[in-house]
């Protein structure tokens, strides 16, 4: 099997969200310097005006990227400088381990969804709760502790690794559709934050079996097609999600067409991280804003999220320009704001140094895991998809990023069982 993609690294998964950001942060600070913005314009982009782009501002965020970078590629050497144990490559590659992988995590995600679905309680009230576009309600109804309705998270394994396993006939479509389904009901439910890391996982498996022979003409205009086709699909599906969830907020911002909502959306989405970096970079710089750190504490930066027992509930977690030090200026919505400002206004300096420590062994992560078969190497994508979100937010820690990769090697060893023959060097 040939080794993943060049570009499957730590720098491209980063680096791309970054520039996006920060290109999002200045269309909207463009439009809004130019006298586009209405009264709602905060609203919609999430800021009402952009923070002042300073020299030290500039030079502290490229050092903090390059570092986090640097860290995360070092890590992600290591790993491809380690190989497993052969007879294991061989092992996780087999059609035959690949289906009933395959099966273990499909029955986690039926039993996460449907207890899910029990908890909410009734099919009409899911109905009510996404007729008036109110679909974050159905959330708020499930529990936020450990309980089998973490289960529903296996969908962002079982979707992928069913349309790759039906993609190479190893798989009947009944099964593909109904991990794809479940994957659509969890994103409706709770997160479309699975949608997005489902995609990534594909990405990987899509990254790990690629072939390297020379392509016709009429292939790579297929495969552009098929690009932009997905992007359609993606941007459809991302809009209908935007729209049961929040068409009610943005109707109050005076937008009415869901293409519209959706656009905002992903604007202030992109651009509202960028908004709060250049805001805490130039007040950390000028010594405006300091926080104080210490190295014991500011372990908790790393700490899994299932080990904090003093967790603070998604509506109590809105980020304020208090939290900041009053040093930047955004809307009051948004609870994932940056990875580089939150850090440093929990945890100060301290928080920082143990983050990219944690990178570098993500890197390594995501790495090794490419190594094994397709399927099992599709949950690089979980770790790459962290790397995605780390302009945002640091999602390596939390349980349903522990549970993915646990979910990983207990299926691997379940789907192992009465194989363990091939297994031997």
């Amino acid at each position: 099997m040939p080794p993943p993609a060049k570009w499957f690294t730590p720098v491209v998964f980063i680096l791309a969200p970054v520039l996006a950001s920060f290109g999002a942060w200045m269309v909207l600070g463009g439009l809004a310097m130019m006298g586009y913005a209405g009264g709602s314009w905060e609203k919609l982009a999430g800021f009402s005006e952009p923070a002042s782009l300073t020299l030290r501002s500039i030079v502290l965020l490229v050092f903090w990227y390059a570092a986090v970078t640097a860290m995360s590629m070092a890590g992600w050497r290591l790993g491809r400088q380690s190989n497993p144990r052969p007879a294991r490559v061989v092992l996780t590659t087999s059609p035959t381990f690949e289906r009933r992988y395959f099966f273990v995590i499909l029955l986690a995600a039926t039993v996460g969804i449907g207890y899910s679905l029990y908890q909410i309680g009734s099919p009409l009230a899911i109905i009510s709760s996404l007729s008036a576009q109110t679909g974050n309600d159905l959330y708020s109804s499930l529990s936020k502790t450990t309980s089998p309705t973490t289960l529903r998270y296996s969908t962002i394994l079982a979707a992928p690794v069913g349309v790759y396993l039906w993609r190479r006939k190893l798989l009947a479509w009944p099964f593909m559709a109904f991990a794809v389904a479940l994957l659509l009901a969890n994103a409706m439910l709770a997160h479309r934050l699975s949608l997005l890391m489902a995609s990534v996982v594909y990405l990987a498996m899509w990254a790990r079996q690629r072939t390297t022979t020379r392509r016709s003409a009429a292939t790579t205009t297929n495969r552009w097609i098929a690009i932009v086709a997905i992007a359609v699909v993606g941007f459809s599906l991302l809009g209908a999600l935007n729209y049961f969830r929040n068409a009610n907020y943005y109707r109050d911002a005076g937008v009415s067409n869901p293409a519209a909502m959706n656009l905002y959306q992903m604007g202030a989405y992109l651009a509202v991280p960028a908004q709060v970096s250049i805001g805490v970079s130039d007040a950390v710089m000028s010594g405006a804003w300091h926080v104080p750190s210490d190295p014991v504490h500011a372990l908790t930066a790393i700490e899994p999220t299932f080990l904090q027992f003093e967790k603070v509930s998604k509506d109590d977690s809105w980020k304020r320009a208090s939290v900041f030090g009053y040093s930047v200026k955004f809307a009051p919505n948004f609870f994932t704001v940056s990875v580089f400002a939150d850090t440093y206004a929990l945890y100060g300096t301290w928080g920082w140094i143990y983050t990219f420590g944690l990178y570098a062994f993500a890197g390594y992560l995501l790495a090794r895991m490419t190594k094994y078969g397709t399927v099992i190497a599709g949950s690089a994508g979980v770790v790459a998809y962290c790397f995605s979100e780390m302009w945002r937010i640091q999602i390596l820690s939390y349980g349903i990023v522990i549970y993915l990769l646990l979910l990983t090697f207990g299926s691997a060893l379940i789907a192992g069982v009465g194989m363990k023959r091939d297994m031997e060097p």
